[in-house]
């Protein structure tokens, strides 16, 4: 389900480090009946061929200053490691070597736009800022 909320107002942002072949992704949320105030993901991104990529999610970290405990105004978790992924990909009859369990395929790139499909089918067109 991909809906947001009434009322609520939600902006993303990604940070890519290509030499530590890392990204981290933002999400940003207002009003009133937001969830969070801030959403980060990281993830370590692999190139398997020229056009495929591998995601392995590693950690990510909730600001909420709505929370009802201190402890979750800003809170930190990390990802199961990718060989879990790796494991119920094989369990599935799937090798994570060529599709696994999260991945996109770059469709289009230049210095200022990257278009890419999902793993799960979903097409997306990013420009630099």
């Amino acid at each position: 389900d991909d809906e947001v909320r009434e009322g609520v107002d939600i902006t993303t942002g990604q940070r890519i480090d290509a030499d530590a072949g890392e990204c981290i992704n933002y999400i940003y949320a207002k009003g009133e009946k937001r969830p969070f105030d801030q959403l980060e993901i990281t993830i370590k991104m692999t190139a398997l061929s020229s056009t495929r990529v591998r995601l392995d999610f590693q950690r990510g970290r909730a600001l909420n200053e709505n929370a009802p405990l201190s402890f979750l105004k800003d809170f930190r978790f990390s990802f199961p490691p990718a060989l879990v992924g790796d494991v119920l990909a094989r369990l599935k009859g799937k090798d994570p070597q060529v599709e696994p369990p999260a991945f996109f395929d770059v469709l289009y790139l230049d210095d200022q736009i990257r278009a890419h499909r999902t793993g799960e089918g979903k097409i997306f067109v990013q420009r630099r800022p």
